[in-house]
């Protein structure tokens, strides 16, 4: 029989919740059921305090649900330890961020590699890292700028250089937090364009939150968020 690969990510039944300063209870996510095939791009809307980000967080394994279940690559995240989870998300989850959260004592080459090191990887293995880090900066168009110090980027270069840390080592899935939210729209469109096109000229998985209905128009599937409340098929 042929092999089944599992999802990229799946949901079952999702509840996050957390205490409110009133003393009550804050439901921001609500029994959320969804999932992620191998090779697709979702994109989820909503207005800011949805839930969007909570779903990203939980997606990662940063946080953890209240009740329900999240797998990532068919893992399920709630059996195993720490250090699992840690190590998954690690080399299964790339994460692209609206604040590009680079280190500005590292080279660009430097921020790219971060993952390798953080990893602990050495010799041959530190440099077949080096090696992709300069295939992907040569994709987005800044092979030239590998050894300048980041803040000497644009804001638009700044988060090409995100995106080329978080596909490093070939994430099962890449999570995007508003990843044009702090870019003017051409830098947005130019932005977008490049990461779209990377994930899928190398067959990954791409869930990407954003306010833009235009951007969530370039998805396979728009969904929702409203109070909590998942929607999956929403209308671009």
């Amino acid at each position: 029989m042929p092999l089944v690969t599992p999802a990229a990510l799946t949901f079952h039944e999702v509840s996050k919740s957390y205490p409110s300063a009133a003393g009550g209870v804050l439901h921001a996510l609500r029994e959320a059921t969804c999932e992620v095939p191998q090779g697709r791009v979702v994109a989820i809307i909503g207005r800011s305090g949805s839930g969007k980000s909570t779903f990203l967080h939980l997606a990662a394994g940063i946080d953890a649900p209240t009740s329900g279940t999240v797998r990532i690559d068919g893992h399920d995240l709630a059996r195993m330890g720490e250090h699992e989870r840690t190590r998954l998300r690690r080399d299964a989850v790339g994460l692209v961020f609206q604040f590009f959260h680079l280190l500005p004592h590292l080279t660009v080459q430097d921020n790219v590699v971060l993952p390798a090191m953080i990893a602990g990887d050495r010799g041959a293995r530190l440099a077949a890292s080096r090696a992709r880090a300069r295939e992907l900066l040569g994709r987005v168009g800044l092979e030239g700028r590998a050894g300048d110090a980041v803040d000497k980027l644009s804001g638009g270069e700044m988060q090409r250089v995100a995106i080329c840390r978080a596909l490093l080592r070939r994430p099962r899935i890449l999570l995007a937090d508003e990843p044009t939210g702090n870019l003017d729209d051409d830098n947005g469109r130019r932005v977008m364009d490049l990461l779209l096109a990377l994930v899928r000229e190398e067959r990954g998985t791409l869930v990407y939150v954003t306010h833009s209905r235009d951007l969530a128009g370039r998805a396979d599937e728009r969904w929702r968020i409203h109070s909590g409340v998942l929607e999956l098929g929403a209308d671009p």
